[in-house]
């Protein structure tokens, strides 16, 4: 019998990326998504919940699954303040989280956070960031796992000027950086979504983390 999945944040580039991976995947028959407003039905093994992510309680007949996926995130300009990027970013990830470790059919909790995610940054965004991974770790999960992409390749809904320009000196120069130096540049959505699913099937347990050069490592090389 396969696994089920649970997926939050499935609009956005690396949620939608992972939903297709799942969908298309036959090691898992049943795929729970989480979300604000109504999706097209991408599967018969999809099934779209309407969720409150400050009331998950009310969801819990609805969570018991095996893997879950935290994809949820915004951005200081979206979120339109600190207050609401934090709801978003820390709140409905935490919330995610608890509701995780007390489902007795979760087997481990992935969770995209970012690349320089660190609690005593002084860059608001890799604050949270640090606060949920710090967090998340002092819970009781079977397993976590983190991954911090960096700047995330992919066709987006909404334009990000200053992300198209970093995209572009990223492609630029991508070919002469080597060893470290790489985990800065750009990654393509799809594919910390298909490190997402490679972990997920290995089922390590305790706590892996992650970085960008990492992720294209795992989605790279063959077992």
């Amino acid at each position: 019998m396969g696994k089920t999945a649970l997926i939050a944040g499935a609009t956005g580039l690396v949620g939608k990326s992972l939903l297709d991976q799942l969908v298309g995947d036959d090691y898992y028959d049943k795929i729970v998504v989480l979300t604000r407003r109504e999706l097209p039905s991408a599967s018969s093994k999809v099934r779209a919940v309407i969720t409150d992510f400050e009331n998950l309680e009310s969801l819990s007949a609805d969570m018991q699954a095996h893997h879950f996926f935290c994809c949820l995130g915004t951005t200081l300009k979206r979120a339109g303040s600190k207050e609401a990027f934090f709801k978003v970013d820390y709140t409905y990830c935490f919330n995610l989280a608890q509701m995780a470790a007390k489902t007795a059919t979760c087997e481990h909790f992935h969770v995209v956070t970012s690349l320089g995610a660190n609690a005593e940054s002084v860059i608001y965004y890799n604050k949270v960031k640090g606060m949920l991974e710090d967090a998340l770790k002092k819970l009781s999960l079977p397993s976590l796992y983190i991954y911090q992409p960096s700047l995330l390749l992919g066709e987006r809904n909404e334009r990000r000027p200053f992300e198209e320009i970093a995209k572009f000196f990223s492609n630029l120069f991508s070919f002469f950086m080597i060893g470290s130096s790489r985990k800065l540049f750009a990654i393509e959505a799809s594919r910390v979504a298909k490190g997402m699913v490679v972990t997920a099937k290995k089922g390590l347990p305790g706590l892996h983390v992650f970085p960008s050069r990492q992720i294209e490592k795992i989605t790279t090389t063959k077992d």
